[in-house]
């Protein structure tokens, strides 16, 4: 009796080619970076309503990337060296100088001022009173206002913008991020009234799985129940010492 054919399963290639572009970026961005957020971004798919979430529901692209998965297996040493460049992760790694300009003021005397102004009333007269009155008369109460101020402070002074410095601020940055390689690192990110804001992973978490690796840490167990941590370290005493 002839037995049954077992039904051949597809590969990762066949099922990847079988999915729409989209989806397929979708998935392949998603396994580069571990992140459904960026996945969505890079096949275009609207941040509102978050869509893209949807898609990663569907049968063909979870198929695709289990597929993908049982053939990409990580090795124990890729494991441990994903886990350590998470632990050494910096926010210094996330953020960048920026550079902005601020104005840069000089006081002058108010008797400066007010001899610019009598200065420019002087050329409208001289150029067409009548066509530039409304233009002269507005200049003359604003020196009538600024002579009143000088009386009653003969030290009076007034601003003018003499230039701009050039300052910097750090800032966060999704470009400093990819710089640095640790993009993928990055959890979510929004932007709002004060700029850009985002969430990278816990450093801790991943020093926590290493530590644990190399058996820095020791289990305890009471009889109450709770489980206890112990550093794990001989503490050797110095020479001569009793």
């Amino acid at each position: 009796m002839t037995q049954p054919e077992t039904p051949r399963i597809p590969t990762a290639d066949e099922l990847g080619a079988a999915l729409r572009p989209r989806d397929r970026v979708l998935a392949d961005t998603y396994l580069a970076t571990w992140n459904k957020r960026l996945a969505g971004e890079a096949a275009k798919y609207s941040e509102k309503g978050k869509k893209y979430l949807d898609r990663f529901k569907r049968e063909d692209v979870r198929a695709y990337i289990a597929a993908r998965l049982s053939e990409e297996v990580m090795s124990a040493e890729e494991v441990l060296a994903r886990l350590s460049a998470r632990a050494r992760l910096s926010g210094e790694d996330f953020f960048e100088q920026q550079a902005y300009e601020v104005s840069v003021y000089e006081d002058r005397p108010l008797q400066l001022k007010i001899d610019n102004l009598e200065a420019q009333v002087g050329q409208m007269l001289a150029y067409d009173p009548e066509v530039l009155k409304p233009r002269v008369e507005k200049l003359q109460a604003q020196i009538s206002e600024l002579t009143v101020e000088l009386a009653l402070d003969p030290a009076a002074t007034y601003r003018v913008q003499v230039g701009t410095e050039t300052r910097y601020r750090t800032v966060p940055s999704l470009e400093a991020a990819r710089r640095n390689g640790v993009l993928q690192f990055v959890e979510g990110a929004e932007y709002g009234p004060s700029g850009l804001k985002f969430k990278w992973a816990d450093a801790l978490r991943a020093q926590e799985l290493l530590g644990k690796h190399h058996k820095l840490f020791t289990e305890k167990h009471e009889h109450s129940g709770r489980v206890g941590m112990v550093i794990g370290i001989d503490i050797v005493p110095p020479e001569g010492a009793q």
